[in-house]
């Protein structure tokens, strides 16, 4: 909602498991001390006892039977220990730390952090510059936010490294010794100086290292960009004698192209976000005045703009992963990075210390024998990392409404007469699903710099005067934009001082409670308040005029950037109505059904670019349509893979024959590695990621199993049934 609505990152860990049990447990328990601090301590312990551990015990059983004990006694003290650990312990000294060495540990942390915040932040501001200037609508501050997150680059990279430096050699002191003699009377102040000597020493790590920098890539206008004016002045002169004399001039037209910068990608590190795009046609009319003449002023407007009410296609790249953590870097005093033998090893704890780490799919075996016949990596990386999917970003990947949502949407919407689809649009450009942590957090993103609190808040960015309402203007300090500037915002929940002041908030859950920092009752309330500000179902009107309200309220509806905001609103609403409307393709009779309908457009078979190893089938013109298993199996693979774009790999039996389907270019899927799915269930959206012409599936089968795309392919006609045209 509007401000303006006043009305509202080395060694072979793993042998020497084996080789030296004790000294590898102990090392291994170390490590989880580090991750423990990244908030991650009770995965990990169960990784590192699962994968490294047990096996130790196992080898101890069967060899070293009455050490057995020993070392049991040893892993539980140890482990006892661990529990005494309360922060960050990148150095794995764990008790044994002096308060200085905690505080230079915690300053190390959030040098990470904010080194890791610098790509972002120059992502944010090179989208946020392509758009700053008339004609152009500003971008979304919360869609930049957003795209930022999604890019950033994990805080598991540089503590591998550290970690991978810590454990490389007996005798490694780690660097931060030469500071331990700093008093720590000010934590503050030796925070503070900490950071400043950290942040100086490993700018070499960070600055000189190409793995934080964004790539862009830049593109252009597919459309012819223009403002059109066009201008009927009236001037109305009365002489001395009363006399009325009217004259029109006009109308008269001026063109002007105009372009600006268009980003199509971003690119850091392992991760590629395809920045969405969308025309923009807008029509105003407007006037002015000038001593005794009118004019009436249209303005047209035909723009090629960012769709900040759509999440970008972020894209990992497993290669580039591989090549981060293994490539020989700038030599430095304070990084190793990881030997290819003990890559497995380094992404399962990149994986424990941060739920955001990617999930490769590489052949490590393999990867490791060509590694040692090459003498390098790069031959090998092509064939041996065969894919990955972005662990907790796998929602986002699909550009749409969070589904466990959707029940919060439809109540909120039932009760107070308007479209679900619509409220999770809403929802969806005020904070992003709730992802800005605005949403939920009053102390967070809406305060200035002497800490007032000024803007929107809560899911739906209602203003608080909307909110409690507006006569609570005099009683509080209040703004003309409907901000309360008071630090402590609480008695905006209240429901009975909602009643006093006449305000818009409502305790849609029934708790007593009525906050725009809860997600029901802010719902709630955006929903009742459209149908209060003229939403009508079924008129696509009033609902457009209602969302121009609710961003700028009664003074400034009309304005470009609020009729923007409900044109944005309405088309994603409809998208979402329709993705959820869509019904699942008729199922064929026998063994197998179509994975899709439509025309073929690229059979199996060589043509003139090359052997094509699938079936292609075209959407010709439609939208949203349904992508289905060819029969029961279990999902194997989810995610972006190379020039197939997204895609879903499911592996049958098919008159007992191991096969596995691959369906490629997806807009969007809706199905998760391990779940078992039946014959024509829907699993996902038709789409053109990756490399793709126009909106169609790529389907292939590979028997008995997908390696890579020449390695097991077989004709797809010849397994499934030809599919129906729609």
């Amino acid at each position: 909602m509007s401000k303006s609505d006043n009305n509202n990152s080395s060694t072979d860990v793993g042998k020497g498991a084996i080789t030296n049990p004790l000294k590898a447990g102990k090392k291994g328990l170390g490590l989880l001390r580090g991750a423990r601090k990244l908030g991650m301590f009770a995965k990990l312990l169960k990784s590192i006892i699962s994968k490294v551990l047990m096996s130790c015990i196992k080898w101890l059983l069967g060899v070293l039977g009455p050490y057995v004990l020993i070392v049991i006694i040893l892993i539980i003290l140890l482990l006892l220990v661990l529990q005494s650990v309360a922060s960050f312990d990148l150095f794995q000294k764990a008790s044994t730390r002096s308060e200085t060495e905690v505080v230079f540990d915690n300053a190390v942390k959030e040098v990470f952090e904010l080194r890791l915040e610098a790509g972002p932040a120059e992502i944010r501001d090179r989208l946020r510059s392509t758009q700053s200037e008339y004609p152009y609508p500003p971008v979304s501050e919360s869609w930049l936010i957003l795209v930022g997150e999604m890019l950033k680059q994990s805080i598991a990279i540089p503590t591998i490294h550290h970690y991978f430096k810590n454990i490389e050699n007996e005798n490694y002191k780690a660097w931060h010794e030469k500071y331990k003699d700093y008093s720590a009377d000010s934590k503050e102040l030796l925070l503070k100086k900490f950071i400043e000597i950290i942040d100086k020493e490993m700018a070499y790590y960070f600055e000189g290292s190409p793995n934080y920098k964004p790539i862009f890539v830049e593109g252009s206008s597919p459309i012819d960009e223009f403002v059109k004016i066009t201008t009927t002045t009236t001037c109305t002169h009365t002489d001395e004698d009363g006399n009325t004399t009217t004259t029109v001039s006009g109308p008269t037209t001026t063109k002007e192209n105009v372009s600006h910068e268009v980003i199509d990608e971003v690119q850091m590190g392992y991760l590629k976000a395809k920045i969405p795009y969308k025309e923009l046609h807008t029509i105003t009319d407007s006037t002015s005045s000038s001593g005794d003449c009118v004019s009436d002023i249209t303005t047209e407007l035909k723009l090629w703009v960012i769709d900040d009410g759509s999440p970008p296609s972020v894209e990992l790249i497993p290669e580039e992963l591989v090549r981060i953590l293994t490539s020989t870097a700038k030599e430095g005093d304070y990084t190793r990075l990881v030997q290819v033998q003990d890559l497995e090893y380094s992404i399962d704890l990149g994986q424990e210390i941060d739920e955001k780490f990617p999930k490769p799919d590489i052949d490590y075996e393999g990867l490791k024998k060509c590694y040692f016949k090459h003498k390098s990596i790069d031959p090998c990386i092509d064939e041996f990392v065969l894919g990955g999917t972005l662990g907790d970003y796998g929602g986002l990947l699909e550009g749409w409404y969070p589904t466990e949502f959707e029940d919060i949407y439809k109540k909120a919407a039932d009760a107070c007469g308007i479209d679900w689809f619509i409220l999770a649009a809403v929802h969806g450009k005020e904070s992003t699903f709730s992802s800005n942590p605005v949403a939920s957090d009053p102390s967070l993103g809406s305060r200035n710099k002497e800490g007032k609190l000024v803007g929107a808040v809560g899911h739906f960015q209602f203003m608080p005067l909307t909110w409690l309402g507006w006569a609570a203007a005099r009683d509080y300090p209040t703004t003309s934009a409907g901000n309360i500037l008071v630090d402590d915002l609480t008695f905006i929940t209240v429901p009975a001082n909602i009643k006093k002041y006449g305000g818009r908030g409502m305790d849609g859950n029934n708790d007593g409670v009525a906050s725009p920092w809860d997600l029901i009752d802010a719902a709630t309330t955006a929903a009742c308040y459209l149908k209060t500000i003229g939403y009508q179902k079924g008129s696509e009107t009033a609902i457009k005029n209602a969302l121009a309200r609710y961003n700028g309220g009664n003074k400034a509806w009309q304005s470009s950037e609020a009729q923007k905001y409900a044109q944005d609103v309405y088309n994603n609403g409809k998208q979402y109505e329709l993705g959820n409307a869509s019904a699942p393709i008729s199922v064929a009779p026998g063994d197998t059904t179509y994975p899709t309908t439509g025309r073929i457009t690229s059979p199996y078979g060589g043509r003139d670019d090359g052997f094509h190893y699938g079936l292609d089938i075209g959407a010709g013109g439609r939208t949203n349509v349904p992508i289905v298993t060819i029969a029961d199996g279990v999902v194997s693979y989810v995610g972006p893979l190379s020039t197939y774009g997204n895609i879903v790999r499911v592996k049958h039996v098919i008159g007992g024959k191991d096969v596995e389907s691959l369906y490629a270019h997806l807009a969007s899927y809706k199905v998760k590695v391990g779940q078992t799915v039946k014959k024509g269930q829907q699993i996902g959206i038709m789409g053109e990621t990756g490399r793709a012409f126009g909106v169609h599936l790529h389907f292939e089968i590979h028997e008995p199993k997908f390696v890579r795309q020449a390695t097991n392919p077989r004709n797809p006609i010849k397994w499934i049934p030809t599919p129906p045209l729609k």
